[in-house]
Order: C-alpha cells, then structure tokens, then sequence
C-alpha cells in the first residue's frame, strides 16, 4: 500500500520552491491567526476567561471601550480611549501586544506644547497624528516598535496626539491639514 502512494505522488508534477514558499507562509499566517482567535475568543486552555490584563494585552478591555470615545476625520471612525491625566500619557499603548483595527488613543493636554513621543515598551507598529486645538492635524508620522532612540516631535505647539495602528491615517487618506471630530476638551473630565 506504501508503494502505491509513493507511485502516484511521483506523477504530480514538481511545485516550484516559489509556490512552496507561498503556501508554507499562507499555511503558518492561517495557523496563526487560527491560534490567536481561538485564544481570544475561547480564552486559555482550560477554559478560563481572560482577565481584564490579559484583554488590555490584546485591545480594549471592556472597562476601556467604555471609556473610549469616537473620533471622526474624513467620515472615518476611530474608537479612541483618552489619555488625559499624566499617569495615563505615561503609560500609553505600552504593554500592548495587539489594538484592534479602528481602535487608538487620544492624548489630551491642557495647553498647546510641542509634543514629544517614543516607543519605549511598545509592542505594536503606531503611527501618531499631532493634531492642534483647533483639531486640525499638523503632523503625521509612523513609529517603530521599541525604538528608545527616536523622539517623534510635532513640528508646531499643539494640544493632542492620536495615535492608531501603523497605516491607519495612510489607509484612510488622513493627512495633515484635516480636521478630527469628537476630541474632548481638555479639563473637561472626558475620560
């Protein structure tokens, strides 16, 4: 019965190493998305939910969605949480080893400054929009994961910084000189 296998798969003809290659790397993308869903969705292997840590690791946690607001540039949504006090601009996105797709944070500052941004414990690719009081976005700029060495600066004094998955503003056909809707006002407690 062996040889009858071995016989026929001589008969198919040869894959090009290309065509391997690709359907080496679609198979391991489907496994791993596969294996991420799964874990998002079903939680850990013995069936425990996930905790409010382990979601905030992936996305929005429920306690954050609440506290997320909806921005709008160009008819595009974005779900952004609000980073208004020091110890949340602090912290950020660090940590994070996922965001969902709309999904991003505002940083909100009582008065217009030069802003100045790393990645330091930053898992995820961002790009971050430097938007001014009147929420006209003046800068644009994509952010390297874990990159300690870069300051991404706004080229003028402004109020907030939205930052969203890497290619998110590009995708959408964001770019400076648009205007963002929704923003809170700072002091206002919109968080």
């Amino acid at each position: 019965m062996c040889g009858r296998f071995s016989a026929r798969w001589r008969t198919f003809p040869q894959l090009s190493l290309k065509v391997k290659k690709v359907f080496r790397n679609a198979c391991g993308l489907t496994v791993g998305l596969a294996l991420t869903f799964s874990f998002i969705f079903c939680g850990s292997r013995n069936g425990k939910r996930l905790s409010s840590r382990e979601q905030g690791a992936i996305g929005l946690s429920d306690s954050q969605k609440r506290a997320a607001i909806t921005l709008t540039i160009k008819g595009n949504r974005i779900d952004a949480e609000v980073a208004a006090t020091p110890e949340k601009r602090t912290l950020g996105l660090s940590f994070r080893t996922a965001l969902h797709p709309d999904s991003g944070m505002v940083f909100v500052f009582e008065e217009e400054q030069i802003l100045r941004f790393w990645m330091k414990n930053t898992y995820i690719p961002l790009a971050i929009a430097f938007i001014d009081k009147n929420g006209v976005i003046t800068d644009i700029m994509e952010m390297a994961p874990l990159d300690t060495q870069t300051r991404y600066e706004s080229s003028r004094p402004v109020r907030y910084a939205l930052e969203a998955n890497s290619g998110w503003f590009l995708v959408h056909g964001i770019e400076p000189g648009d205007t963002v809707r929704g923003l809170p006002v700072p002091g206002s407690g919109g968080e």
